[in-house]
């Protein structure tokens, strides 16, 4: 004889009810959708934000060039030309961008291009991401032979 025949038989109902796997899938279904919608939308956000980075940076390198030949009012041309490049890239992904020059970039002979912006959030818990690429080099220059080559 088992032990369940001497159970009560509410008992052996629940002990029934327990050993079987109704409704299980359910409970699997809502304890990973969150977790499931959640990394979807993580991967969509890095990605939005890969991209913000990567127009951000061809953006600071498209000032640059401007700020390396050094013409006449080069700063406010390798601004405009950076915010300009980034209008005609055609994405809204940096909210507010915004352009910078560093003449020096604290070293001698070199100039700097920063772009900054944000990039807008899926998930409302994270606080809006800040983007900011910094292009540049050496200032071109050109030396006449007749100089033996000195500075510019």
């Amino acid at each position: 004889m088992t032990a369940r025949r001497f159970l009560p038989p509410a008992l052996r109902r629940w002990c029934r009810a327990m050993a079987g796997d109704r409704g299980s899938s359910a409970i699997e279904l809502a304890i990973l959708a969150p977790v499931l919608l959640i990394l979807s939308m993580l991967a969509v956000q890095w990605t939005l934000w890969f991209q913000a980075r990567q127009v951000a940076l061809d953006a600071a390198q498209a000032g640059a060039r401007i700020a390396r030949a050094q013409q006449a009012g080069w700063p406010a041309q390798s601004v405009s030309g950076a915010l300009s490049f980034y209008h005609q890239v055609g994405t809204k992904l940096l909210g507010g961008p915004s352009a910078s020059v560093n003449p020096a970039g604290g070293q001698p002979n070199q100039v700097f291009v920063t772009v900054t912006g944000t990039v807008p959030t899926l998930i409302p818990l994270i606080p809006a991401l800040t983007v900011t690429e910094t292009a540049g080099g050496d200032v071109e220059c050109f030396r006449p032979a007749q100089t033996g080559g000195q500075q510019c």
